[in-house]
Order: C-alpha cells, then structure tokens, then sequence
C-alpha cells in the first residue's frame, strides 16, 4: 500500500468517525431538514476519499463527481442552517457542470484546467456557504463563525493554488503539500464545527427553557435573578434606588372554575403580554408561579414606582378578553418594594409580597408599598 492510499484510508477512517457521530445528533425546526444535507456531504466525501484509494479510469470519475456533489450538499446545508430556502435551481447545475468539467480535464490528466475550474466552482459554491453562516444565520454561535472560517480558508487555498499555477506550476504538480496538509485540515474542520454547532444550539435551548415559564414565555424566577444581576452589581456601585413589584391577578381561581384550566392560560398569556407591553425596555419581568408576576425596576424611586404601577392596573383594567367579559373585571393588585444600593434581594422579594398580601387584604385591584422587611 503507497503513502497516498494509507492518506486516503485516513481520511476514510475519520469521515466515518464524524458521519457517525451526526447520528447522535437531535436537532428541531429547520435544523432537522439541514442535517440529512450534512450527513449526505459526509457521506459523499467519504466514498469520494474511498473511490480516490485506486484513481484510475472509472473510480477517478467516481471520486471527482462524489467531491462535486459533498461540495453542492454543504451549500444547501449552509442555506437550510441559516433558515432560508435552499436555490436547488442554481445548486444543481453548478454542480453537475463541476462535476461533468473536474472529472473529465482530470480524466484527461490536464491538471492545471481541472484546478483552475475548482477554484472557480468553489467560489460558486463555497462562497455562498461562507455568507451563510457569517452573515445570513440568525444568533450565530462560535462553531457557526469557525464554520464560515473554515470555508474561507478553503477559498483561499484553491485561490492561492491557481495563482501558484500560473506562477510555478512545476512545484505545485510536483508536491502534494497543499492535499495532504490542508485537505484533511478543512474536511475535519467542517465537520466539527457542523456537530458542535448544534451542540453548541442545543445548550442554548436547554439553557433558554430553564430560565423561562413555559406558557408565557416570560423568564421564571431564576431567570428573573440572572437577568438582574448585572443590574445589582452596578446598583451596588451606584447610589440610584430600584423597586420590585409582585403582582397578582385578582380572583384568578375564579376565572379558572369558570372557563377551565385552558381558558385560565389564555387569560396568563393575555395578562403577560400587557405587562410586557407597559414596562421599559430596561425593566424584567417574570412569572412568579402561578397568577403572580415580578417586575424589576432599575433607577427607580418611589414616585417613579407609584406612576409605572398605575399604568399596570390601567392596562390591565382595560384589557377586553371574550372569555371572561361576561364574568368579572380583570384586575391586578400589587405589591411594592423601593429599594437603594445597599439591600439583600430576598429581603425585597418578601417586602413586595407582604405589601402584596395588604393590597388583596385591603380589597385588591390596588398598589400597596411595603415597609420593613418582615
């Protein structure tokens, strides 16, 4: 066995390492249509590496056209990773015309066209591929733009190869520095950054659902607590006050005999999406459990408080909800606690609730202010 066919057999080997290491995958929405296009990628170059073992006659031909087709395969994987439709219309002819042109200069051993049309293909193909995931995909993760590094390196390996073509065509043909050295470098690379890429998407995911309430999609309270702690620690530095609302919605249980379970997650959702709606931008809100929502306010004094909590209890007063209009009035009653730098968060979450419980005690739909933390 020569040197280049214990290379290609190496490149089989890891190929097939990565191809089934893409099995292991779970991916959602159009990240599940994008990964069949990289399996097919892999699975293409794997054959092309395996057909490449004996590059004579038929198998070149095989090789060169299953390199067109892993080519063609990534474009429209990095189109579907980036959530737009893929332009099979355009993908397919380019990549038969690579395939038909590479195989047959090759074949006819006229090495320096069949290079000089790879680059040219590349850029047709590859090119896009590197646009996708740098500047097309939405929330790119790291692996995402080590991806579209990967794809620019090899744009600049076919560019630097034609010019040396034209340069010093005797020294690039008489080495094989450029397939043995970078190659194998690029194959792993896109393979990697692939899988890690979701990998890298699933932990967001499991990360977003653990910081946020599943039916309003507001954060819960510990996305609550991680949200606003850059806020503490610039509170803690500076001396501006901040207040903290807890608010209930009035005879929630009711609503819930009344029209359901479902009727009543109707309601949260409704009631959730007008808090968020009256807040600032710089504000958080969160689903406390249940009927109850937490809202933080930096640089916030008390008569600052007073006014953004009147304009909750209006919203919400005005809110016109088909399933319950002809049973009560929705209402809110709050709880608030203004606090200054200097101040243990647990402690105001109990003074916000203890004004809360006053404010329902006190005949709810009303702003109460807390006092000492209880």
């Amino acid at each position: 066995m020569t040197s280049e066919q214990l290379y290609c057999f190496a490149m089989v080997q890891v190929l097939l390492v990565f191809l089934l290491a893409s099995f292991r995958l779970r991916a959602t929405d159009q990240n599940s249509k994008a990964l069949p296009l990289l399996q097919g990628a892999m699975g293409a170059e794997l054959f092309s590496w395996l057909f490449y073992f004996w590059p004579l006659g038929l198998t070149l031909v095989l090789s060169l056209s299953l390199s067109a087709l892993n080519m063609s395969l990534l474009t429209a994987f990095s189109f579907r990773r980036a959530g737009r439709p893929v332009p099979w219309q355009w993908i397919i002819p380019v990549g038969a015309a690579l395939a038909c042109t590479y195989s047959y200069f090759s074949y006819l051993q006229q090495q320096n066209i069949s290079l000089h049309l790879m680059t040219l293909f590349t850029f047709l193909l590859i090119g896009p591929s590197f646009w996708c995931f740098r500047y097309l995909k939405p929330t790119p993760t790291l692996s995402d733009l080590m991806m579209a590094a990967v794809f620019l390196v090899w744009l600049l390996i076919c560019l630097l190869r034609s010019i040396m073509l034209l340069l010093a065509p005797d020294w690039l043909l008489s080495g094989l520095l450029i397939s043995q050295s970078f190659w194998p470098a690029v194959s792993a690379g896109y393979c990697i950054f692939a899988l890690t890429g979701y990998m890298e998407e699933t932990q967001r995911k499991f990360k977003a659902e653990a910081l946020h309430d599943a039916l309003t999609g507001l954060l819960n309270r510990r996305g609550l607590v991680h949200a606003i702690q850059g806020n503490l620690n610039y509170l803690q530095r500076q001396p501006h006050s901040s207040a903290l609302f807890m608010i209930d919605l009035d005879h929630f249980k009711r609503i819930n005999d009344k029209i359901g379970h479902d009727g009543g997650d109707e309601v949260l959702i409704a009631v959730a999406a007008v808090l968020q709606q009256q807040i600032r931008q710089s504000d958080v809100l969160a689903r406390y459990g249940g009927e109850e929502f937490i809202v933080f306010l930096p640089q916030t004094d008390k008569d600052s408080a007073q006014l953004a909590a009147e304009r909750l209890l209006l919203a919400v007063r005005s809110m016109q909800l088909p399933q319950i209009s002809s049973l009560q009035q929705l209402t809110i009653s709050l709880g608030i606690a203004v606090f200054d730098a200097d101040f243990d968060f647990d402690c105001q979450l109990r003074r916000a609730d203890h004004a809360l419980y006053q404010a329902k005690a006190r005949g709810r739909d009303r702003i109460e202010f807390a006092t000492d933390c209880p």
